[in-house]
């Protein structure tokens, strides 16, 4: 269901107290709070949390995700991450919304989601333990879930005040947790967690729009043009994947691609003189509100995570309206350069409080 997240009319992004006055549901503040969801999940490492699972050399991580898009889609992202700095240490990973069947004592399980009512989650808690797995939980710590715990299960709990249906950076740094303690280098939580905090710096309400990028790629979603993610690597289509999901539950429909579909679609709409190259969004179109189909451009913004930049942009030069979104030079937190992982973590704070502003903005 669409989040509204504010009231229904526009909003000046640069208003602050107006922002404010209009975040009726604490959109804004809830995502502002993505490196307090990534420092909590360093914390209970550094508690020993995960001592259970340090040092495992598992068969498989099983991540069960129940019913959570937002817990599917993290994991989406950590798997490409560790797929691409990881290295041989990286075990077999395996993402369902519900526990195989054939999980058993060698393998370790990360059960995560929102919802402790999910009975596809409490049944893997359940299950899993009783098999011998190692179980590790990113769940809120009550209902079904916590009851079908029975002891062995190791608990990386949200924050309290916290929406659990907020807690996308949470399930990315679970698994990057996690997946730390199988020893998968370059997945550091406090890298991270330092790396979101300096990108929240930076966009936050009070910042004007031109030098604010989350209020610039707010403006870059809204309005009625058709808006598609383009990509040219995993962690990038991981990326964008969550980065559609985001808007989407805000009310705006965009859609994601690689380049060379991309550039497919748009040589094949311009020979069709305007036929739809996005079903999707073409459903959603109202001609009488938005005028006719063929008058609306196509805009993409370009995401480039994990592959060379100087080979992809030329890839993608068939394309008319290429907006490229770049960490914009913070790569660096004080004078220690931020890991991988640390700037796709702060980018995803980006784009969670952009959907926010859009919402918020009644953009």
């Amino acid at each position: 269901m669409p989040d509204p997240g504010g009231t229904a009319g526009a909003v000046d992004l640069d208003d602050v107290e107006a922002l404010r006055d209009a975040d009726a549901t604490g959109a804004l503040l809830h995502a502002s709070m993505a490196g307090a969801q990534v420092r909590a999940v360093a914390t209970a490492v550094h508690a020993g949390v995960l001592e259970p699972v340090s040092g495992v050399r598992p068969r498989a991580m099983v991540w069960v995700t129940g019913r959570s898009a937002r817990a599917r889609q993290s994991a989406a992202v950590a798997a490409a991450l560790a797929a691409s700095v990881g290295g041989p240490a990286v075990p077999p990973l395996v993402v369902a919304a519900r526990l195989p069947a054939w999980v058993g004592a060698l393998d370790v399980v990360l059960v995560s989601g929102d919802d402790a009512g999910d009975p596809d989650l409490a049944a893997a808690v359940e299950t899993a333990t009783s098999r011998g797995a190692t179980v590790v939980a990113d769940v809120p710590r009550e209902g079904p879930v916590a009851e079908s715990a029975h002891g062995g299960v190791s608990w990386l709990e949200p924050l309290p005040y916290l929406p659990p249906h907020r807690g996308v950076l949470r399930h990315l740094a679970a698994g990057m947790a996690v997946l730390g303690a199988l020893g998968v280098r370059g997945l550091d939580l406090d890298a991270a967690a330092d790396a979101v905090d300096v990108e929240l710096e930076g966009i936050g309400p009070e910042l004007s729009t031109p030098v604010n990028p989350a209020k610039l790629l707010a403006n870059s979603v809204a309005g009625s043009d058709r808006v598609v993610w383009v990509h040219a690597d995993p962690v990038a289509e991981a990326f964008c994947h969550r980065a559609v999901a985001a808007f989407t539950d805000v009310g705006r429909i965009t859609a994601s691609s690689t380049i060379a579909d991309a550039v497919r679609a748009a040589a094949d709409e311009q020979a069709r003189s305007g036929a739809p190259a996005d079903p999707l969004a073409r459903l959603f179109h109202d001609e009488e509100l938005d005028g006719a189909w063929e008058d609306r451009p196509v805009r993409h913004l370009g995401m480039v995570l994990d592959a060379d930049e100087e080979l992809v942009r030329p890839a993608a030069g068939p394309l008319v309206d290429v907006e490229w979104i770049t960490d914009r030079g913070r790569d660096t937190v004080g004078d220690t350069p931020t890991p991988f992982s640390g700037r796709v973590a702060a980018l995803m704070a980006r784009t969670e409080l952009a959907a926010a502003y859009l919402a918020v903005g009644g953009l």
